[in-house]
This record gives structure tokens, sequence and C-alpha cells, in this order.
């Protein structure tokens, strides 16, 4: 039985996920001469947190993710109602972002603030359909994977 069948398991690689993105975001803020080593310290682990629950997470959410002739009327709803919450998000994180470029105005340096940060919440938006999937789908239908977990060819 693979890590991503049950919606538990998924929950747990979505706040991974999530607190991949968060550690980015902080070291995003970070950014600036007095703590630029402990924010680039801070911005790789996060990263290869982040991308990487992301990439297992869009792996195992499955069909709603694929492209729209290979989904059902049932698949194709879960993918929309998927990518609107997304686009919710992405809406939010841009307005914190306006925030923070207001804040970042202030400061030398403020092109390199603000493009970090803007990557930071960029990258988190684009994980979002996949964490809205891991954290909604329900179960997978144990029955549809017995002949697999047997090795019993299909």
């Amino acid at each position: 039985m693979t890590v991503t069948r049950t919606r538990s398991d998924r929950r747990r690689l979505a706040v991974a996920a999530v607190i991949g993105h968060l550690v980015v975001i902080a070291g995003a803020a970070l950014l600036r001469e007095p703590t630029l080593w402990f924010a680039v310290g801070m911005m790789g682990p996060g990263l290869c947190l982040c991308v990487g629950a992301a990439a297992v997470l869009r792996r195992s959410v499955g069909r709603p993710g694929s492209a729209a002739k290979d989904l059902d009327e049932r698949e194709l709803l879960l993918r929309n109602r998927a990518h609107y919450a997304a686009f919710q998000g992405i809406c939010l994180l841009m307005l914190v972002d306006l925030a923070y470029g207001l804040y970042a105005a202030g400061q030398p340096d403020s092109g390199s603030l603000l493009s970090s940060m803007t990557a930071a919440l960029f990258v988190f938006g684009t994980s979002l359909p996949a964490l809205w999937l891991a954290w909604r789908l329900p179960d997978d239908d144990p029955e549809d994977f017995a002949d697999i977990d047997e090795g019993i060819p299909g």
C-alpha cells in the first residue's frame, strides 16, 4: 500500500508542504543584509520540503489533476472546485504581497525584497490546488488496489 491512499496521509503531506512554504516565505521576509545567510539557510530546506511534498501530493490526488479530456463529470467538478479555491487563495496571497511591497518600499534594496517575496508566494500559490484536493478528497477505495497489493496483474 502506498503512503498517500488515505485522507490522513494526504493531510500530513499537505501540512508538511504548508510548513515548507511558510519557511520559504519567512526566509524571503528576512532576505536582507544582517540576516541574509540565515534566510538563505532557511529557504533551501524549506524549498526542498514544500516542493517535494507538493510533488508527492500532485501524484497522490490522481486524476482530478489531469487534463479535462481524461476526467469524468465528478472529477471535472473536483478539479474546477480546487482551481477556484486556489484562485481565491492566490488573490489573498497577492494582497499579502501588496502589503509587503508597501512595507518594502521604504527599505534599502526594496526590489530584491519584493521579488523574493513575490516568488515565494507564487510558488505557494501553484501548489494550492493539490493542497485543496489533498485536504478534501475522501480515502481511496481499498478494493481498487486489491489486485495491485496482492501482486495479481489487473
